[in-house]
């Protein structure tokens, strides 16, 4: 096993995800077109009631008789179904994301299982666990995966191995904290996967993605790193909700141009992988 190929794997399992959101992103499209243009073809209409463009009946079978139970019924309208698909395709999205979390975890946890696998120094005596130096000779790559996926916060053995990754956090060419961006986007991810993607407190949430990130500053929360998190849950009655789609952005050109919100989020994680990659890669180089 070589770094690079630890490497090369997650940027493999990384592309995948884009293209699975570039295809959903593709199907919503296509949705909403069809939907738009079954409104132009009806506007003559417009002066008689509008009828449901769809109605759904959810049953399930009991278990005492087997009979059937109605336990939803919903007629969609029009603007029914256009908010359905794009509240569908945040769905995915969100769902997308968390999958992209979990892979730059593991990720983490390969670098670091490698680090140990490399060079032993790289390692606390406690990472080790019950086992003599002598031992360790016998040891292959996959031990040291086994070993470092029961480590907690991996990500901070890194930031004390190697303090440039730190400074790097703040002072990077992305102009973004991407220690905060990180954490922020491990906590949306336990939203996504534990509460539908909706927070019950976002007040609570920032203070809780600041404070896990060391952003707090005894209780003064800084506005920029406020309007960060904020940027990714929607307004009004979706004030609460992660919201990861499209945003359009004003041009003077008849372009239709927009932020790919998932690119920008899915970014940060891997420029951090990257960071951390390159940390090791020179630390073993130097050690040859």
């Amino acid at each position: 096993m070589e770094l690079k190929d630890l490497y090369d794997s997650y940027c493999n399992k990384m592309a995948q995800l884009h293209l699975y959101q570039r295809a959903m992103q593709d199907i919503a499209i296509k949705e909403l077109e069809q939907l738009f243009k079954y409104e132009e073809t009806t506007k003559r209409f417009s002066d008689k009631e509008e009828l449901p463009l769809s109605s759904h009946k959810m049953t399930f079978r009991q278990a005492k008789d087997g009979k059937h139970f109605i336990f939803g019924f919903k007629a969609n309208s029009l603007e029914d179904s256009k908010l359905a698909v794009s509240m569908h395709k945040n769905k995915q999205y969100q769902w997308l994301l968390a999958e992209a979390y979990e892979e730059f975890k593991l990720v983490v946890e390969r670098l670091y299982a490698y680090a140990g696998f490399k060079n032993n120094n790289l390692w606390a005596l406690q990472d080790f666990g019950n086992i003599s130096f002598e031992e360790l000779k016998d040891k292959e790559f996959d031990w040291y995966e086994k070993q470092a996926q029961k480590k907690k916060d991996v990500i901070n053995k890194f930031r004390k191995l190697f303090p440039k990754i730190v400074t790097a956090e703040t002072n990077n060419a992305l102009k973004i904290n991407l220690r905060l961006a990180t954490v922020l986007i491990e906590n949306l991810r336990h939203i996504i996967v534990h509460k539908g993607g909706i927070v019950e407190d976002k007040s609570e949430f920032m203070k809780l993605v600041l404070d896990k990130s060391g952003l707090k500053n005894n209780g003064i929360l800084d506005k920029d790193n406020i309007a960060l998190i904020d940027r990714y849950f929607g307004s009004g009655r979706y004030e609460n909700t992660i919201m990861l789609m499209e945003v359009a952005m004003e041009t003077k050109v008849p372009l239709n141009i927009y932020i790919n919100v998932f690119d920008h989020l899915t970014g940060y994680l891997m420029a951090y992988t990257q960071l951390i990659y390159d940390s090791l890669h020179l630390s073993i180089n130097e050690n040859k």
